[in-house]
């Protein structure tokens, strides 16, 4: 059976927790299900914003099983299976080979340096390997960082079938036309909050945290910009910038929990040593989501 290309809002969800840092069941199962009512194209699974470095291996399962069951196929998932090495990632992945995920999410290894053939490497290995295709998550915290070549390159591997770049320029796209994205089967989605821009630029999709707490505007964003609608295109990126702006009020997914509880979705989601913000930034954060529009 034929997968479905990966396109559109994939939001990167997080995790859900209650006080003694276990899984949160019932706020999860809301999130995900609100997430798909609005709109959304996938959904991407223990992530960066979900904490996958910080929660621990035993309930990872758990967090894949909730979502799965939840999203129950109405959307793509992919699950991010990432860690050090060739042979711990294909050991971690096993544990949800069993499980409904469309597509598996890797980082290159993060903790040293290697060198690029070792990265590519890594990457190929794993598609060739895995039970699941493979979608390479690039992003620039990491040591190990793809670069651009490197990415086109490992884009012609039949079970590379995607991807999740976190840069500051949205136009590399210029320089990889869909039309060679689709004849390699290749979907290019940007980690930014700037969905009209990248999409009028060619991007295939977006995984971005704020579509959490604003998923009906991030989708609403890229149909706009889909239908060359650049007046509703702009005026809608406008306020997505405008709650963006909030997110730099503190360290980035502090502020996010605040918005995401605001709306109803969760009440904590940052394991320790993380803190949430203090009560004075975090009605900063409120007031001036408010002003732009976010609704409780």
């Amino acid at each position: 059976m034929e997968l479905p290309r990966l396109h559109g809002i994939v939001p990167p969800l997080p995790t859900p927790l209650l006080a003694d840092e276990s899984i949160d069941v019932a706020a999860f199962e809301k999130l995900v299900d609100s997430q798909i009512k609005a709109g959304v194209h996938g959904l991407w699974v223990l992530g960066t914003t979900a904490r996958f470095d910080l929660i621990p291996d035993n309930r990872w399962r758990t967090i894949a099983e909730i979502a799965a069951k939840t999203a129950d196929g109405r959307v793509p998932l992919v699950l991010n299976i990432s860690d050090q090495g060739t042979t711990r990632t294909l050991a971690r992945a096993k544990a949800f080979d069993d499980l409904p995920y469309d597509y598996y999410a890797a980082l290159p290894p993060w903790y040293q340096p290697m060198t690029s053939a070792e990265v590519v490497d890594y990457f190929t290995t794993l598609a060739d390997q895995l039970a699941k295709p493979l979608v390479i998550y690039n992003a620039p915290w990491v040591s190990n960082q793809l670069s651009f070549a490197h990415l086109r390159q490992l884009a012609d591997h039949p079970r590379i079938v995607g991807c999740k770049d976190v840069i500051s320029t949205l136009t590399r796209t210029l320089d990889w036309s869909p039309a060679e994205r689709r004849a390699q089967n290749f979907s290019y989605l940007q980690g930014t909050d700037l969905v009209g821009p990248a999409t009028n630029l060619g991007a295939d999709g977006f995984v971005t945290s704020l579509s959490n707490p604003l998923p009906e505007l991030a989708v609403a964003i890229w149909n706009a910009a889909r239908a060359n609608d650049d007046t509703a295109a702009f005026r809608l990126q406008s306020q997505f910038n405008k709650v963006a702006r909030t997110t730099g009020f503190g360290p980035m997914l502090a502020c996010l929990e605040v918005l995401c509880r605001h709306r109803g979705l969760l009440r904590r989601m940052l394991p320790a040593p993380l803190r949430s913000l203090d009560s004075a930034t975090a009605e900063r954060v409120i007031e001036e989501a408010e002003k732009a529009g976010l609704l409780p």
